[in-house]
């Protein structure tokens, strides 16, 4: 039985590096090959995607008008939706579950500890962002050219992207925060248990 646990253990953790790699080379190739691209035609102006504080509703307005008069960014920012940003969420959102599943989430928050209700909503974050982040991909590519959305369309995705956009980054960063707790955790825990 033991065995068992240890083969999965191991199957688990080169998942994860494998997962890890592919999101580091897509992560660079989107980096490198589109948001570099994009600046460089646009004349230095940032993709919506590239901005990690977030936009407001009038940013997506303004680049709406700016790509329907700029085909090259724009021809960018769609080869970006249909390409790496194709694959990007699920394996990014493949290696978070991986490390959530890894590390195990334990311990005590204000003495107690962690119910089986927040473990599955843990495990569920991971899900989440995926779900989240496809979300933000698909309404780009219902807004920006070369899409010709309707006014109403626009309204209701240039208001919807800054808060799909946020809860994106929200939920990354809050599977961040616990994954660092819980290594920590293991890793200080009595048993002397260390994280794999």
């Amino acid at each position: 039985m033991a065995d068992r646990a240890s083969d999965n253990a191991s199957s688990l953790q080169g998942l994860a590096a494998i997962l890890a790699a592919l999101s580091l080379a897509l992560f660079a190739w989107i980096q490198a090959g589109f948001v570099r691209a994009f600046s460089d035609a646009a004349a230095g102006q940032q993709m919506l995607d590239a901005r990690i504080g977030g936009y407001e509703r009038e940013d997506v307005v303004a680049m709406l008008r700016y790509l329907r008069d700029h085909p090259d960014p724009a021809a960018i920012l769609h080869s970006m939706y249909l390409g790496p940003e194709l694959v990007f969420p699920l394996i990014l959102g493949g290696l978070l579950f991986c490390l959530v599943r890894l590390i195990g989430p334990g311990g005590f928050f204000f003495g107690r500890p962690i119910p089986p209700g927040a473990t599955t909503i843990i495990f569920c974050l991971p899900i989440f962002y995926t779900l989240v982040d496809y979300v933000e991909n698909i309404a780009g590519l219902l807004l920006y050219p070369p899409a010709a959305p309707s006014d109403a369309m626009i309204s209701l995705l240039a208001n919807l992207l800054p808060i799909i956009v946020r809860l994106k980054f929200l939920t990354l960063v809050v599977t961040v925060i616990l994954l660092a707790r819980f290594a920590i955790f293991r890793y200080l825990s009595p048993d002397g248990s260390r994280p794999s």
